[in-house]
């Protein structure tokens, strides 16, 4: 699988001083509990504590870690998974977005808006029996690094689009006469993994 190679990361950004928040983990932990449909069709397989989303209009669902707080969004952004950031970490943002509609003609992730073909990296990837378009970007901005990963998939005119943003700062940047304990860098591709893992519960309903 491509990975992205990020860039180097720039201007630091203090840690708050709280305790720490659990974060998205690369393992999905099992055994998984099946939660039924509302009409005929597959199941939604939710490991042991995690939660389930489930959208009856557009006929998917998936599971999620409970360290994720979701917040029902509105039109094409059906919600956002937000996850705390750990001060013992670099992680300034993490978070998850679905989208998704029927008819909308073409079926591509927001992430991906604005953002020409040659600048993402993209590849066609099976997970559950489901094919995703994935789509990668990293760079800088605003003196964090930012990296995102975006699946895609279509069916019958409906499209669904699970996005993972993750933005960090550079714990050598910090004065070391301020924060004598720098921050642990976290390992972005670990991070990444534990979203593809949310994505491979991903099924249709319908």
């Amino acid at each position: 699988m491509t990975r992205v190679h990020l860039p180097a990361l720039m201007i630091a950004l203090a840690a708050a001083a709280c305790a720490p928040a659990p974060t998205l983990t690369s393992t999905v932990p099992s055994p998984a509990t099946p939660v039924p449909p509302t009409q005929a069709g597959a199941y939604i397989h939710v490991p042991e504590g995690w939660n389930a989303y489930r959208s009856d209009a557009l006929g998917f669902g998936f599971a999620y870690p409970p360290s994720g707080t979701l917040v029902t969004g509105e039109r094409a952004i059906l919600a956002t998974i937000g996850f705390a950031p750990d001060p013992s970490t670099n992680v300034v943002q993490e978070s998850i977005t679905l989208s998704g509609a029927e008819g909308a003609g073409t079926c591509a992730s927001p992430l991906a808006t604005g953002w020409a073909p040659d600048e993402l990296e993209s590849e066609t990837i099976e997970l559950n029996g489901v094919l995703f378009l994935r789509q990668t970007h990293a760079g800088v901005a605003a003196g964090t690094s930012t990296v995102w990963v975006a699946y895609t998939t279509e069916r019958d005119g409906r499209c669904v689009s699970l996005g993972y943003e993750l933005s960090t700062f550079d714990p050598a940047n910090l004065d070391p006469t301020r924060f004598p304990t720098p921050p642990v860098e976290v390992d972005w591709e670990a991070k990444v993994q534990g979203f593809e893992a949310v994505v491979a519960t991903f099924v249709w309903l319908w």
